[in-house]
């Protein structure tokens, strides 16, 4: 198996794509977010040409009322990648979720792990300051698997749930019972972009996402009866549009907070990236085009 990483907007897809047809590979899905059905443009998932050209697994295989933990990733990723391999094919691992990454190539689980006065102080003084919904941003960009299966709106288990997301010493190393067993020799590759220049490349493809009909597909999803008080409806975009179309808020702060949102984003993810405890082959996707990177990353394989 092979893995691309990397924060959002940085190129990953195409490069993985391109990759695929160079080592006879498919792509698996790593981002938490295109796992649901329905939510397509906001999550920039793969065209259906892209997904004709190269098999793709891991995408659509949850509805936004479903709950999807680390855990349950960790499964399928394994169950797909022993399934390409056994047609002698390449899996590689495509996406920015940080916490699902190292969860699988390190093989962590979250202990409840005893609680932490200081950590605690500082978040609860957060919440009187800004809010819960600050809390809960930080939650569901970090830990998805979390988000999901607490209740968002009780600040007890909001604080408690970051407090073992940052107390790191309490992540435990376990062991695959099934599947792939050896992650120790994975090739990993980031894909990186100086941040100003990030910052500005998404915020062109967020206005590019609103012209492609992210707004109608908001609409549709909120018609189809899924409520803003779900995780997956509070991710970036679906949140902030959802309460544009519900009259809570104007174009203006809707487009400016999913902005703000994916810079946060991409700050959050670069951080998950530093706590892996092994080498990362890096590439700035600035200096060199995709079908470039890809070139070099299969020359690195052979």
């Amino acid at each position: 198996m092979i893995v691309i990483l990397g924060p959002t907007g940085t190129g990953k897809s195409e490069i993985g794509i391109n990759l695929a047809h160079k080592i006879d590979g498919e792509i698996i899905n790593a981002d938490s977010r295109q796992i649901y059905r329905g939510m397509t443009i906001g999550t920039a998932k793969p065209n259906l040409e892209n997904t004709k050209s190269v098999p793709h697994h891991l995408f659509d295989c949850k509805d936004p009322d479903e709950n999807f933990s680390v855990f349950e990733f960790k499964g399928l990723v394994s169950d797909a990648a022993c399934e390409i391999q056994s047609r002698g094919k390449i899996p590689i691992l495509v996406g920015g979720t940080g916490q699902y990454l190292i969860a699988l190539l390190e093989n962590w689980t979250l202990d409840g792990g005893p609680p932490n006065p200081q950590l605690r102080e500082h978040l609860s003084d957060r919440l009187s300051r800004l809010g819960l919904e600050n809390l809960v941003e930080e939650l569901t960009n970090t830990s998805p698997d979390l988000a999901n299966i607490i209740d968002l709106h009780n600040p007890r288990r909001v604080i408690r749930a970051l407090e073992k997301i940052h107390n790191t010493d309490n992540y435990a190393k376990i062991s695959l019972q099934n599947g792939l067993h050896d992650l120790g020799n994975v090739p990993i590759f980031g894909i990186q972009m100086p941040r100003n220049r990030l910052y500005l490349q998404v915020d062109s493809r967020a206005d590019d996402m609103i012209r492609n009909g992210w707004i109608p597909e908001t609409q549709t999803l909120l018609d189809s009866g899924y409520g803003t008080d779900l995780s997956a409806m509070g991710g970036i975009g679906y949140k902030e549009i959802s309460e544009y179309l519900l009259g809570n808020s104007t174009w203006a702060f809707c487009i400016s907070k999913i902005k703000s949102r994916t810079h946060r984003l991409i700050r959050t993810q670069s951080n998950w990236f530093r706590r892996i405890d092994r080498s990362v082959t890096w590439f700035d996707s600035h200096e060199s085009n995709p079908e470039k990177i890809s070139d070099q990353i299969s020359r690195l394989m052979t």
